[in-house]
């Protein structure tokens, strides 16, 4: 068992990275129209520059369908700050496509970074010697939404290793109480996260006061000190500020909002229309499109059949069975530890502040992504990863077989598609259907070890495939 265990967690990362890889190599260079105005970003980062919406793209490579406006410019510049260095110099000596490839391979890497992540986050929270963390690092290594930003040159995946890691360390900080070092971990951490995407800076933002509403549980039980909670109240905001609020004042400047969007040129330009808050709400593709960070044809609207077939059995059978099971699991248990509690609130409350957020963003004509639900992705796989711990050797098998069938479908697809113009650059099909294969199989051995590992710790201790708020404070470790 000690073997497994050990070896799980780094076939976990290595799935991850192939899973990321395949993506990079079946999706061809500047596939959607998203990822020239990421690329041109980081190009004008390496001029010195940053970018505005009105003025388009300075990078055109000539094999790619090109934005009319530079539609990323509303996004904080760290990440772009981080590709600059391989993407800038590429794209300035005439190479697009190694510029797109070399900001894909950050991404591929970032997926692995992501995988580490969530699983210390996951055994912050979870209770010791849980066999749920390495669920977690599992269910995070198969992911699609991680694979597919993995695999292309968007800003998500460090947005979401820096919220993933900020849940980590709120969970230290409820368990133990706040110190300096983790109100000056927590600070820097949301301020990343406020330099990359707005949305994971909120949610950032929600985990660290959380934490702070710990710390004041603490004090006043006598378990904590006040002074660190003073100094998260004020200097948190204060750091979080200095480093990002000069952008968000820079988008007001220019657009006259904090979020910098434009929706006006979209609902005039894109054919896209505004909806009533209530129909987001009701519509049954809102509950099977937003959370499926598992469906490999996420990252367009379902228009075929085949397409909204793989959504529904996706979302039913990778996301919402598995929830129930460990929702039910949780109801059953009595959580009356203000410890708990506080774990709970830790994991539901960001993540219905951020689902609120983007029903808010769908009814003003935005989109439906999973990919938005990246920064939540901690408590989505914790809950997921739960239920599939009760009973290991009968749900795993299913929930794997159900990913790899939809990954062999989405290369498969994707693969005989031609291109929409035909001198749009094209994907690399041997290399795409290799790697595919040896992440199918880096997936099966995950799988096998993650199964073998809870079902071996379910049987020495019945109660360790309890739900992820399940923990036990405050003389736990990680």
């Amino acid at each position: 068992m000690r073997l497994a265990t050990r070896a799980a967690l780094p076939l976990a990362v290595l799935a991850a990275l192939l899973l990321s890889a395949v993506a990079a190599l079946v999706q061809a260079p500047y596939v959607t129209g998203d990822e020239a105005p990421h690329i041109d970003y980081a190009y004008q980062v390496w001029q010195g520059e940053l970018p505005v919406f009105e003025d388009g793209l300075e990078h055109r490579p000539e094999g790619a369908w090109l934005a009319p406006v530079q539609w990323t410019a509303q996004h904080p510049p760290l990440f772009y700050l981080l590709v600059a260095p391989v993407v800038g110099p590429l794209a300035e000596a005439g190479h697009p496509v190694a510029a797109v490839y070399a900001a894909r391979a950050v991404n591929v890497l970032l997926s692995s970074v992501l995988v580490l992540v969530a699983h210390g986050a996951a055994r912050r929270i979870c209770r010791p010697g849980s066999a749920v963390p390495l669920m977690v690092a599992f269910v995070v290594a198969a992911m699609a939404a991680k694979s597919l930003m993995g695999g292309s040159g968007y800003n998500d995946l460090l947005a979401a290793v820096f919220v993933t890691a900020t849940f980590g360390v709120a969970g230290t900080a409820i368990r133990r109480g706040l110190d300096t070092r983790l109100v000056l971990t927590l600070s820097l951490l949301a301020s990343g996260a406020a330099l990359t995407r707005l949305s994971a800076g909120i949610v950032a933002v929600v985990v660290v006061g959380v934490a702070g509403l710990a710390g004041i549980v603490r004090a006043r039980q006598g378990r904590g000190r006040w002074a660190p909670v003073a100094g998260l109240a004020l200097g948190g905001p204060a750091i979080v500020l200095a480093a990002a609020g000069w952008f968000y004042v820079r988008n007001v400047e220019l657009t006259g909002t904090v979020t910098g969007s434009h929706f006006d040129w979209s609902i005039e330009n894109q054919g896209r229309s505004p909806k009533p808050l209530w129909l987001v709400l009701v519509e049954y593709v809102t509950w099977l499109r937003l959370p499926n960070l598992f469906w490999w044809s996420g990252q367009q609207p379902p228009r075929t059949t085949y397409v909204w077939a793989t959504m529904i059995v996706t979302g039913i059978v990778l996301v919402w069975v598995p929830i129930a099971i460990a929702v039910a699991r949780l109801i059953r248990r009595r959580v009356d530890d203000t410890d708990r509690l506080l774990l709970l609130a830790l994991l539901v409350l960001p993540l219905l502040v951020l689902v609120a957020i983007q029903v808010v963003f769908a009814s003003n004509s935005g989109g439906v992504y999973p990919r938005y639900l990246l920064p939540v992705a901690l408590p989505l796989c914790l809950a997921i990863a739960a239920g599939l711990a009760t009973r290991p050797r009968l749900l795993l098998p299913v929930w794997t077989a159900v990913t790899l069938a939809d990954l062999a479908g989405w290369v498969a697809r994707e693969l005989s598609t031609a291109p929409a113009e035909p001198w749009y650059y094209t994907d690399a099909p041997v290399p795409s259907v290799v790697a595919a294969v040896l992440a199918g199989a880096a997936v099966i051995a995950t799988a096998r070890l993650v199964a073998e590992t809870t079902t071996a710790n379910r049987t020495q201790a019945p109660t360790a495939a309890a739900p992820a708020t399940q923990v036990s404070v405050p003389t736990a470790t990680s």
